[in-house]
């Protein structure tokens, strides 16, 4: 009975209800003496003054009445909730670079008030709602701007020669600022015997970013520069996949009782795609940048081949091979592209692409390890692409090359650089990293463990990635990726050869988010990501698990293998709730789920699991930092309690995967004993910044489980006719 497929259950608003939320909060009282405190201030004020005269030459904002400097609150005070502070003295915040720290931008006349201002405080206490709020000025100049990577880079023994580095001026100044900057930003590099290889970008939000190879010894230079407020090392992306062939596919046949005009297309970012000739109707368009020379077509036809195949040699049966996606050739990837050209190729394609297909994937990663506080430029980027076109993207989490010195797995994963590489970092996108699927002599890992050159997490801000994992080949100590049904992959020249990579489970992933949204009203991405996540099969039994275990599996195998069955069809024994809506901080949302009564009967222990996962779009601005997120979710469960009428808190086990500030939120709890009737979910928006108000698009997926898989709950709550299956309905995507 339990795999008889049922189409998943869809929340009408009419099981919803909107409440009003009342905005509470108000600055805690400082305990401070403020005639000691304002000297502190009034002298860091002073030495700002006198630090910015001393490097003033260095200073591409000189003639500008501009003055750039940090402002760091107490331990506990955020900047989103004094944002007063700033506004009434004449600072206005151009960047955060974590929840007490901004850097701001003064006129020379208010920087004059703000240090009058100071003495009176001093000398009165006069202003005390703002001056008792802010624990010290700084100088916003010197190596403090510069990446965890570049830092590493110039402070090895031997820095190389030149470096290659990105300069991103100080965010939201007007034009005429920028201008200014620019041009002798440029003079600067060129008298400094340096040079700009690339022009001028410009991120999402029109910051600038130059691109400029300078001699290292001049990088203070640059550190002492007004203009600039963030430097790191250029991150370039390239992709291999040289290997042996070990089958010809000669003679194979598409499945001809599949639709190909039905399938679900995969737009797949790489060195190009060439399929044999009985496999290229399934490609859709061979389409290259206008700015790119066409790759080799060796990595992205792997590529291809797994979104289009899954596990292609697994596939074949009497000659005939079934496909479950068709593939834009997306080929951008022409060697050693750096962040900015590789920014560009990929905004053209989702241009070009987005009204024909939502699912992108992007096999390519930098060999640089994330910051973890500040996001990477590429992720941004791609996280605005996302927010703004409604696209999803799956990436690879990256690879390392430690199999090669190190002698265990665990040495390997207790190395700082096997961290996730940009843009796995993104937090819109799907990062995906790989597992072993078999056991091979001479390999560091064995099957269902993490492959021994796929890096691990966490995130942005210690948050879950990467988000999935799919089966690959592995790599032996004499670098060889043996063959076995997980390795084999399609080559350019119409052959199956083992290869090893994340740029092969990324696409196992893109083309199980393909299935699944092709089932959805729509095509809704945010859904479809919501049941991929929310199916997801763990690697290891959690319930049995710390929270800290359980963070460790996390950054290794994210949320788990992909479930295509679970993501697309409920069954008599497992129900699936969903719901898409929007928010904003000004209301609640409680959404009505119904736990049917025979559930409720059955007696033993841990008898039925709820299951919630909300994945929400909010706002992203990188000139925050670590406060990048500009809104998340908060998701909570209630349960209906004896008399049928109040609601009790549903507390879950473990906090791992509901964290603030992330865009997806996931609750699984066991039950031994409960009552029927309807329980809720409710659903709290939270925000800062400027975005307060805007409206948060989010997907909701609860499902209610019978553990023994012996009882019909489905067409119990069929019956109540309150719920209607997904595919009978037509969603109105909220924008």
């Amino acid at each position: 009975m339990n795999n008889e497929k049922k189409m998943h259950f869809w929340i009408p608003d009419e099981e919803t209800r909107r409440i009003e939320k009342k905005i509470m909060g108000g600055p805690k009282e400082m305990n401070v003496s403020f005639k000691e405190h304002g000297s502190k201030l009034s002298h860091s004020l002073q030495s700002i003054k006198e630090l910015i005269e001393k490097t003033e030459s260095n200073n591409s904002l000189r003639g500008k009445d501009i003055l750039v400097y940090n402002v760091e609150l107490p331990e506990g005070v955020k900047v989103q909730h004094r944002q007063d502070i700033f506004t009434a003295n004449g600072m206005d915040v151009k960047a955060v670079r974590n929840e007490r720290n901004a850097v701001v931008a003064s006129t020379r006349s208010q920087f004059q008030i703000l240090k009058e201002r100071i003495e009176n405080y001093t000398a009165i206490g006069k202003g005390r709602t703002y001056f008792d709020y802010v624990e010290s000025f700084e100088p916003y100049i010197g190596s403090i701007k510069d990446s965890s990577g570049l830092k590493k880079t110039i402070q090895q023994e031997a820095p190389p020669v030149t470096i290659d580095v990105q300069f991103m001026l100080i965010p939201d100044l007007d034009i005429i600022f920028y201008e200014s900057a620019l041009q002798l930003l440029a003079e600067k590099i060129n008298k400094g015997n340096g040079r700009m290889p690339e022009p001028v970008y410009y991120l999402s939000d029109k910051t600038p970013v130059i691109r400029a190879i300078i001699p290292s010894s001049t990088l203070a230079m640059y550190e002492n520069d007004q203009a600039i407020f963030r430097i790191e090392k250029t991150c370039f992306f390239d992709v291999d996949a040289d290997s042996i062939p070990v089958r010809t596919l000669d003679g194979l046949i598409l499945n001809p009782n599949v639709n190909l005009a039905e399938l679900p297309i995969v737009a797949v970012l790489d060195s190009g795609v060439i399929f044999p000739p009985n496999f290229e109707s399934l490609i859709v368009r061979h389409w290259k940048d206008s700015n790119s020379n066409g790759g080799n077509a060796k990595h992205g036809t792997c590529v291809a081949g797994n979104a289009a195949f899954r596990y292609i040699a697994q596939n074949i049966q009497n000659n005939v091979i079934t496909p479950r996606a068709r593939i834009i050739d997306c080929n951008i990837l022409d060697g050693g592209v750096s962040t900015q050209n590789l920014v560009q190729r990929i905004q053209e394609a989702v241009i070009e692409f987005a009204d024909i297909t939502k699912i992108f994937n992007l096999s390519a990663n930098s060999e640089e390890t994330i910051e973890g506080d500040t996001m990477s430029i590429i992720s941004y980027e791609l996280d605005v692409l996302q927010m703004r076109r409604g696209v999803q993207f799956v990436v690879s989490a990256g690879n390392h090359s430690l199999w090669r010195t190190q002698q265990t797995l665990e040495d390997i994963l207790d190395d700082d650089d096997s961290r996730i590489a940009a843009p796995a970092d993104s937090l819109y996108s799907v990062t995906v990293s790989a597992i072993i699927g078999e056991t091979h002599e001479h390999s560091l890992s064995e099957k269902n463990y993490i492959a021994p050159y796929s890096r691990k997490g966490p995130g942005f801000k210690g948050l879950i990635k990467p988000d999935m994992c799919a089966y690959a080949g592995t790599l032996t100590e004499f670098g060889e990726a043996p063959p076995d049904p997980f390795s084999l992959c399609l080559t350019h020249d119409g052959m199956l050869a083992p290869n090893a990579g994340t740029s092969f489970s990324a696409p196992i992933v893109s083309g199980d988010l393909a299935e699944i949204s092709n089932i959805i009203p729509n095509n809704d991405t945010l859904l479809a990501k919501a049941l991929l996540f929310h199916n997801a099969v763990p690697l290891w039994d959690t319930d049995s698990m710390t929270e800290q275990e359980i963070s460790f599996i996390h950054s290794l195998y994210g949320r788990g293998l992909s479930n295509i069955e679970e993501s697309k069809f409920s069954s008599p024994s497992k129900v699936t709730f969903t719901r898409t809506g929007v928010l904003n901080r000004k209301t609640k949302e409680r959404v009505l789920i119904y736990m049917p009564p025979i559930l409720a009967a059955q007696t033993g222990r841990n008898v039925a699991r709820v299951t919630v996962t909300c994945i929400s779009a909010p706002p992203v601005d990188v000139s925050k930092g670590t406060e990048y997120l500009g809104a998340y979710i908060r998701a909570s469960l209630k349960k209906t309690s004896d008399d049928g009428v109040d609601l009790l808190n549903v507390i879950p086990d473990f906090k791992e995967g509901r964290e603030n500030w992330d865009i997806c939120q996931y609750i699984s709890k066991p039950f031994s004993k409960f009552y029927a009737g309807d329980w809720q979910v409710w659903l709290e928006l939270f925000g800062r910044w400027d975005e307060k108000e805007i409206d948060v698009r989010y997907a909701l997926v609860v499902t209610i489980e019978d553990v023994s898989k012996t009882l019909d709950i489905y067409s119990q709550i069929e019956q109540t006719n309150r719920y209607r299956p997904i595919n009978e309905i037509r969603v109105r995507l909220e924008t």
